[in-house]
């Protein structure tokens, strides 16, 4: 009983890690399809194509260029009290979650238009970001997150 227990325990982890394998062809965040990830060598860009739209990741330096290079509709999605202890100047707070796409659709605010999405990790916007090209958006989402636009220096206003 102990050796086809052991046996068992060994194929599962066996199996386990080919699946791992498999999936972590891209490690980026920002890849919907594990395959599908292009990044340059300094990790600055890594892009993501949908049908509907275009989700862009980038790192902090590089999003704070897109917030004020052009006319972007900057948006954090964490809760209201995360956004209240620190946010990006100019940022609209629409959280992430149940009514999010109807707080979006009641916002109007048009398809031609770029947004740019954060939250605390990269998590949250990621999952808004993959709503809001389904529905013909184009999104620069912040690799890692407001966490990672402090540690880049960058300022914040509560």
């Amino acid at each position: 009983m102990k050796k086809v227990f052991l046996f068992l325990s060994t194929m599962m982890l066996f199996i386990s890690a080919q699946a791992q394998q498999t999936a972590q062809k891209c490690k980026h965040s920002c890849c919907q399809q594990k395959t599908a990830c292009q990044q340059d060598n300094n990790r600055q860009n890594c892009c993501q194509q949908s049908k509907a739209g275009k989700i862009e990741t980038v790192v902090a330096k590089e999003f704070a260029n897109r917030i004020m290079g052009k006319k972007v509709v900057l948006i954090d999605v964490r809760t209201p009290k995360e956004y209240a202890s620190g946010h990006i100047k100019g940022a609209m707070n629409m959280e992430w979650g149940n009514g999010f796409k109807e707080q979006f659709e009641k916002a109007g605010i048009k398809t031609n238009k770029t947004l740019a999405l954060y939250c605390r990790g990269g998590r949250r916007s990621k999952a808004a970001a993959d709503l809001l090209v389904q529905m013909g958006y184009k999104v620069v989402n912040l690799d890692g997150g407001i966490v990672a636009w402090e540690k880049a220096g960058m300022p914040v206003e509560k």
